[in-house]
């Protein structure tokens, strides 16, 4: 399972910022995204139990939660699908909107798992 509390995937992204052509610079991206989507996966994975409680028969504050928690997971998506697009020349902005989209998923799967009853787990 990959470590959750890890901000993001890169090796070094000061080497985006100095790749020395924009074929580096893709590639340099495109691992980088690769490490965001290993990343966002394992989330999906820690995420299954929470996200097949039926929502209709779960409380108000659940249900909220469990939008969050797929909004977020949308918005990192779209955040990888962007990254890959416009190949941006320094990381520093998008690893920070990641870490914080990280940080709310942290907190709102824990809330979630202080709410599900124990019997939603298992075979």
């Amino acid at each position: 399972m990959a470590n959750m509390d890890y901000p993001g995937p890169c090796q070094s992204c000061s080497g985006i910022e100095g790749c020395a052509t924009d074929d580096q610079r893709q590639a340099a991206v495109d691992h980088y995204c690769k490490g965001l989507e290993m990343e966002l996966n394992a989330w999906k994975a820690r995420l299954y139990d929470v996200l097949a409680v039926d929502k209709d028969k779960s409380t108000q504050e659940f249900a909220d939660t469990l939008d969050h928690i797929k909004s977020t997971v949308r918005e990192m998506e779209m955040l990888v699908e962007t990254m890959r697009n416009e190949c941006p020349m320094s990381l520093t902005g998008p690893e920070a909107q990641m870490a914080g989209m990280l940080n709310s998923l942290r907190t709102h799967y824990s809330k979630a798992l202080s709410v599900i009853s124990p019997g939603y787990f298992g075979g």
